[in-house]
């Protein structure tokens, strides 16, 4: 972990961005993220990981710039520039080690709203609508991105789903037998595909991680005080830090699939997998041949995060909380398996 006080995060704000107000810590797994509120806006004070390079913090801020101009209708984190004219400034800080590491820093305007994962829970609003502007928003995103390059699109990053066959020898250690039988069937059934889909399907640079954590909702209170109704919106993505390369079907599926956590019931799940798909498709639509391979994408993307919690569990047996998360993941790929390729397929091209 790096070491540096909220004092010194905010002096570095002052200095660089001649930014002040009040500090606070957010969350975060390997780097140190602060929000800082004026009396005007609240901004997030990033500090990344050594272990991130100077093009992977650039094709996130690059992404973010190219958006403001191509897709205005989300409000999506800015960049805001140093006063040198800067969008990444490089920093050198100690680690709990005592070693020094050279790291970088960013100023982003923070999102205000809610995270998905909270509003899905709340038993007054219309689901449904959330889902559809779910699907609205991913596909204005990615109509956005559509015509975004950049020198590090194609990276190594841990969660593109074209590692999944490098994955295949955890396999073994699922001890769930139907479940393993299911993740080994669809594992290979990408692995074997891959290549082709991606000689004949759009590809493009992809968010990567619509997660529900990483989805911002707003709620607007509509109607008179006696018969006052929520309306939920999907209006801003954030994190843009597993960006790359790849079909660009791939990141519906990724939202899906995360979407879906919240949909337990059969009825519920196509309920949620339409109003996505709607969405989705009145704002950038997609053409048969990438609906046709959305269903396998979407039993990859599962089977890969069975796989990368297997491993993880693996290597560290004491945090329970890896497999406690995977409840839903494994609930859905039995779901599916009931369900059948064929039926999953029909709903989906429904929606041309």
């Amino acid at each position: 972990m790096l070491n540096i006080s909220a004092h010194d995060a905010l002096h570095l704000v002052q200095q660089h961005w001649q930014i002040t107000g009040t500090i606070s810590e957010l969350p975060s797994y390997a780097d140190r993220n602060f929000k800082i509120r004026t009396a005007v806006a609240s901004y997030v004070f990033k500090i990344a990981n050594p272990n991130w390079s100077y093009a992977d913090l650039d094709i996130e801020n690059a992404a973010l710039l190219h958006l403001e101009k191509t897709c205005p209708d989300l409000a999506l984190p800015k960049v805001l520039l140093s006063k040198q004219g800067l969008h990444i400034i490089p920093l050198h800080l100690d680690s709990t080690t005592s070693a020094t590491h050279l790291c970088h820093m960013r100023l982003l305007t923070f999102v205000e709203g809610e995270v998905y994962a909270d509003v899905a829970k709340d038993p007054d609003i219309n689901l449904v609508q959330l889902e559809s502007s779910l699907g609205i928003a991913i596909g204005k995103l990615d109509r956005g991105l559509q015509d975004f390059s950049h020198s590090a699109m194609n990276r190594y990053v841990d969660w593109s789903i074209s590692n999944l066959p490098e994955l295949e020898n955890e396999i073994v250690h699922i001890e769930d037998e139907h479940l393993r039988a299911l993740v080994e069937q669809h594992t290979r059934y990408f692995a074997q595909h891959e290549a082709e889909w991606k000689q004949r399907l759009p590809m493009a640079v992809i968010h990567n991680d619509a997660n529900d954590f990483n989805v911002i909702v707003a709620r607007n209170r509509l109607g008179t005080q006696d018969l006052e109704t929520n309306k939920v919106e999907v209006n801003a993505i954030i994190d843009f830090g597993d960006m790359c390369r790849h079909l660009r079907v791939v990141d519906l599926a990724i939202t899906i699939v995360y979407a879906l956590q919240h949909a337990e019931v059969p009825e519920r799940i196509r309920e949620c997998m339409l109003a996505i798909l709607q969405g989705y498709q009145s704002v950038h639509p997609l053409s048969k041949a990438e609906l046709e391979v959305l269903p396998a994408l979407i039993l990859a993307r599962l089977s890969q995060s069975v796989l990368m919690a297997t491993r993880a569990y693996r290597k560290n047996p004491e945090n329970t909380y890896i497999m406690v998360s995977q409840t839903g993941v494994r609930r859905l790929l039995k779901q599916f398996d009931t369900m059948g390729q064929a039926a999953l397929q029909e709903l989906i091209l429904s929606v041309l």
